[in-house]
């Protein structure tokens, strides 16, 4: 009878029967097992990553191992090397624009001025003349025939801002607007006209007492001829325009604006628009300026701007508080100063202190940064420094301000 055989399954070998067979299934499996080993090895080391979030998705992301930083809401951006923003503290000094044409001599002033804390130059390319000292390719600008003789061209412009970014000092230039005896004569549409008889161009005074042609703010071609005029300058490049003459003359009797689709606005509204529209010509990238009197910086005599200048919506209002200008007797809420001129300090701490509180008075994010004008004329280093002491005890260390000599001539060296 043969023998009955039981089956334990695959994984039973007899020990007796099989022994080179249980010796090579050893040999295969230890091979699988080093394959397998290496393969999964190799798999986990190239596709290692820590245990930290996907960010290459996110804007910002990069290669490289460096640290990186989250911007905070707030933050502002440094400008590039050479270059100064102007949206924080400016220390500006008036330069004549014909300095600008000898870049050799330019650029040792502003070594000496840079020394004395300053970072920014002023200058008039469009004059309390009507003179323009550039070279513009607007059209309204050619119709206007205001073109001085030795005006820059845009080539000699730019090398001149050049030297300045190569310096670190931002270049503002002056724009006079509705303030201009020249212009109406050529620019017919844009001029204020007799209201007895509108062909004719209207003077603020008598000829014979120098009576002057303004430009119409409530012309549009008027609007058109200086929003024209910053737009270019911003597109060459210029960081800020400064706007001066942004108001109607001082009287205003037998005046005709015409019927334009901007005469149904008031003074005050219609000088608005024109700021509005000019910065929105302008862009984020160059900032708008506005000067104005200081005592109309702080209520009085707003005649001529149908209402306090400082809300026209500039981003930096520039009032002038060179003590000379401020009349022999200043008024400042409960406070009165004799004879400002002779009184620097106090004269630019009481005013400076006066437009504050009006600036305060507005919403906060309505309320423009603060640029004052201060004298150098007639002083000595020692007051101007009192003059930029009044600024920073009522503004802070970080004060902005426009240091003023007529002919450009200053001691930066005594004012370090």
């Amino acid at each position: 009878m043969p023998k009955k055989i039981h089956r334990r399954g695959p994984s039973v070998f007899h020990k007796k029967r099989h022994p080179v067979l249980k010796a090579l299934g050893w040999i295969l499996l230890a091979a699988l097992v080093v394959v397998v080993g290496y393969f999964t090895a190799k798999y986990m080391m190239e596709n290692f990553r820590p245990d930290t979030p996907d960010t290459s998705s996110e804007p910002g992301s990069t290669t490289t191992t460096a640290p990186t930083t989250t911007p905070t809401t707030g933050a502002t951006t440094e400008p590039p090397a050479g270059e100064v923003s102007v949206d924080g503290t400016v220390r500006a000094f008036y330069l004549p624009v014909e300095q600008l044409g000898d870049t050799q001599a330019l650029q040792a002033t502003l070594e000496q001025a840079r020394e004395a804390g300053f970072n920014a130059v002023l200058f008039d390319l469009k004059d309390e003349n009507g003179t323009l000292h550039y070279q513009s390719a607007t059209s309204l600008a050619q119709q206007a025939q205001t073109t001085a003789e030795d005006a820059y061209t845009m080539a000699e412009l730019k090398q001149a801002l050049g030297v300045m970014k190569e310096n670190g000092f931002a270049a503002i230039p002056r724009l006079y607007a509705f303030q201009d005896p020249e212009a109406p004569f050529y620019l017919a549409s844009a001029k204020i006209t007799l209201e007895s008889a509108p062909g004719l161009t209207w003077l603020d005074n008598s000829k014979e007492k120098g009576g002057k042609p303004w430009l119409n703010p409530y012309a549009p071609d008027a609007h058109a001829y200086i929003i024209g005029l910053a737009e270019e300058l911003a597109g060459a490049g210029f960081p800020a325009i400064m706007l001066d003459g942004v108001q109607f003359p001082n009287q205003t009797s037998s005046a005709y604006y015409g019927t334009s689709e901007l005469t149904s606005l008031s003074q005050q509204e219609v000088l608005a628009k024109f700021v509005a529209d000019l910065t929105d010509a302008v862009g984020s990238g160059c900032r708008v300026m506005q000067t104005m009197p200081g005592l109309s910086a702080f209520g009085e005599g707003t005649a001529p701007f149908g209402g306090n200048p400082v809300t026209f919506g500039a981003a930096t209002v520039s009032p002038v508080l060179i003590p000379s200008t401020l009349g022999d007797t200043l008024h400042a809420g409960e406070e009165t100063l004799s004879d400002p001129a002779g009184q620097p300090y106090d004269a630019v701490r009481l005013s400076a202190s006066q437009v504050n509180l009006r600036l305060e008075l507005m919403a906060e994010d309505e309320r423009p940064a603060m640029m004052p004008w201060i004298g150098g004329d007639g002083y000595t280093a020692s007051q101007i420094r009192e003059e930029i002491r009044a600024l920073t005890d009522v503004l802070g260390d970080e004060a902005s301000y426009i240091l003023y000599s007529r002919d450009g001539s200053y001691d930066f060296a005594a004012l370090q």
